[in-house]
């Protein structure tokens, strides 16, 4: 595809998320239609949390069989165009969302409150850094709750507001490009500004080192994601929804799925 009509696409796909999400989403209906999770085919995956950060040993998987078929539909739309792509999460447990929680929490988070950084200096695990959180004051408790939930959603199994992670209707996935990931400008689950799916299109940016090169694929990704049927998260370049209640936001489309487990 032409890199203008790329860039005019993506940004029609920009207006569209970001009006969506002057609201929330979190108490939209959901029916759940009971379809199944299914395992994510090893080769198109990467289970990020269990290689690279050590936060599960189950390398599994799993999205809800739509999801999944979407995503192998993203896949043909980049290989037109040069590039892959693997899944590095989907379906989370409970448990792993938590952890996630804590530990971003700690690092992305409290750094923006000077104050805070020595009560949370000695807490490492997850639930050491929950234990340090709960001794708070709840004023402090809510600040940094709601600043977190910006990147990592509150570990939730109830079936009118899931964690959106919980449903297998998320899925974050990478570009890659002769088998290697591409560079995208930020790492993985980097929680901020410049991870925004949008962020290459705003007029006045830090530039990213290969800025063109970011640029394109950055708008590849996102075109060939929601080509397939999924929507965006904004602050996540990484993050795609379909049948959750964050998919049913932008697309006004009744939510289907809710918490599930394999």
């Amino acid at each position: 595809m032409e890199t203008m009509l790329l860039w005019l696409n993506v940004q029609k796909i920009r207006i569209k998320t970001l009006f969506a999400y002057q609201k929330s989403w979190r108490h939209l209906p959901v029916m759940e239609n009971n379809e199944k999770l299914v395992l994510v085919p090893e080769e198109i995956s990467y289970p990020f949390y269990a290689i690279d950060m050590l936060m599960t040993d189950n390398k599994e998987m799993y999205l809800r069989k739509s999801v999944l078929s979407m995503f192998l539909r993203a896949r043909e739309i980049l290989k037109v165009m040069g590039c892959d792509l693997k899944v590095y999460d989907g379906w989370r447990s409970l448990q792993l969302q938590e952890n996630l929680f804590w530990h971003y929490m700690k690092e992305f988070i409290v750094p923006k409150f000077p104050q805070l950084e020595k009560v949370f200096s000695q807490a490492i695990t997850p639930r050491e850094i929950k234990t340090v959180f709960l001794k708070l004051s709840p004023t402090y408790q809510e600040t940094l709750k709601e600043a977190n939930r910006t990147y990592v959603s509150w570990p939730s199994a109830d079936p009118k507001s899931p964690s959106p992670h919980a449903t297998g209707g998320a899925v974050d996935v990478w570009l890659y490009k002769g088998g290697r990931p591409v560079n995208l400008g930020i790492p993985f689950d980097w929680m901020e500004e410049k991870a925004g799916a949008f962020y290459h299109l705003k007029f006045k940016r830090e530039k990213f080192l290969g800025d063109k090169s970011v640029c394109r694929h950055r708008n590849m990704l996102i075109y060939s994601m929601v080509k397939a049927g999924f929507s965006c998260y904004g602050p996540e370049i990484w993050h795609f929804n379909y049948g959750n209640q964050m998919h049913s936001l932008v697309t006004g489309k009744i939510a289907c799925y809710s918490y599930i487990e394999p």
